[in-house]
């Protein structure tokens, strides 16, 4: 099985990209790892793999709970609400993609941030036992 994995520079996605057989474009992957954070481009990325027929894991976030109300300056919150919508739309349409709400965890992202935080390892972990199931997984959640 062969992976396209974005935000392979760094963090979670620099972990997955050693554990995986990585190719370099959307089309050569049997498993795309929308990993990296870059506006909304991870819905863009989703949309395109999703019409390519790949097995898809988005990373999301927690903060995508938390766009309710007014909150200053919280487009991350929003951007990864949308993503977590448009995986569900594609969800139902059929398509093989999960996406994982993450909450913090150690990396130079949230370094400055002095709350619990799950390891990185562990985060990799959760994203190989989604990949092992026989069924497919619409969405889940983990927070420290």
């Amino acid at each position: 099985m062969t992976f396209f994995i974005t935000g392979k520079r760094r963090g979670l996605g620099y972990s997955l990209s050693l554990l995986y057989d990585t190719v370099s474009t959307l089309e050569e992957c049997d498993v795309f790892i929308n990993c990296k954070h870059d506006g909304f481009e991870q819905v863009d990325l989703l949309y395109k793999a999703a019409k390519l027929n790949k097995k898809i894991i988005n990373i999301g976030s927690a903060a995508s709970d938390w766009t309710k109300g007014y909150k200053e300056n919280f487009r991350y919150g929003i951007e990864k609400k949308t993503l977590r919508d448009v995986n569900d739309q594609l969800f139902w349409q059929g398509a093989d993609t999960t996406i994982i709400n993450f909450g913090f965890f150690d990396s130079e992202r949230v370094a400055h941030i002095d709350k619990p935080k799950m390891s990185i390892e562990y985060c990799v972990s959760i994203i190989d036992w989604v990949l092992q199931q026989p069924h497919r997984i619409k969405d889940l959640t983990v927070v420290p």
